[in-house]
């Protein structure tokens, strides 16, 4: 994801302390929402949470857009462990390999649906790389490039759509259709 320089943290932290901070106001933004819903994610109430000064918090973020974007650069490092999991824990088989991606996907993004959608908005450029992401993953196991339009596609629809609030139906159910979909896709796509 590029940044404009109002996105990006003011200073980067270097000392343990001053990770703590940053750590910490990262984790407050989850707090904040949970405790009083996404209209009041505020600096002041973010730091507050956080158990900092406003000062503090402004010390490495010039404003909200550049928390939301470090949670964004945070989700994405998730999603990067999660398909480097995939990839090293590979099954033979194609379907195998999906599924396993699909359901820690899913997982990761029901894990706080609040606060992904909230920096998915914020952030509007994130299903863009995550896309991106997942064709390059699928381009280490196919050179099929319908499977490399297809799959990418329809996994980033699935997946984001999990966070949607309300949800329609419970984590599990969504989690299980998505990979349902998903590999029906992928069979459509060996049988074109």
């Amino acid at each position: 994801m590029r940044t404009t320089s109002q996105e990006k943290m003011r200073r980067e932290p270097r000392q343990g302390r001053s990770r703590q901070t940053v750590h910490a106001v990262l984790g407050a933004v989850s707090r904040v929402i949970r405790r009083e819903g996404v209209d009041a994610v505020t600096t002041n109430r973010i730091a507050e949470a956080a158990g900092v000064s406003i000062g503090s918090l402004y010390q490495y973020f010039p404003d909200k857009k550049a928390i939301f974007s470090a949670l964004h650069e945070r989700h994405v490092e998730d999603v990067r462990r999660v398909i480097e999991r995939t990839m090293a824990e590979r099954s033979g088989s194609l379907d195998g390999f999906t599924r396993t991606l699909v359901e820690g996907l899913a997982d990761l993004h029901a894990a706080e649906p609040e606060l992904h959608e909230l920096v998915s908005e914020q952030v509007p450029e994130g299903p863009l790389g995550f896309r991106r992401a997942l064709r390059k993953t699928f381009e280490r196991v196919t050179s099929s490039e319908r499977m490399l339009f297809v799959l990418p596609n329809v996994i980033e629809a699935l997946v984001h759509g999990i966070s949607q609030r309300p949800p329609p139906i419970s984590a599990a159910s969504a989690r299980e259709e998505a990979v349902r979909t998903v590999l029906t896709c992928l069979e459509s796509c060996r049988n074109a």
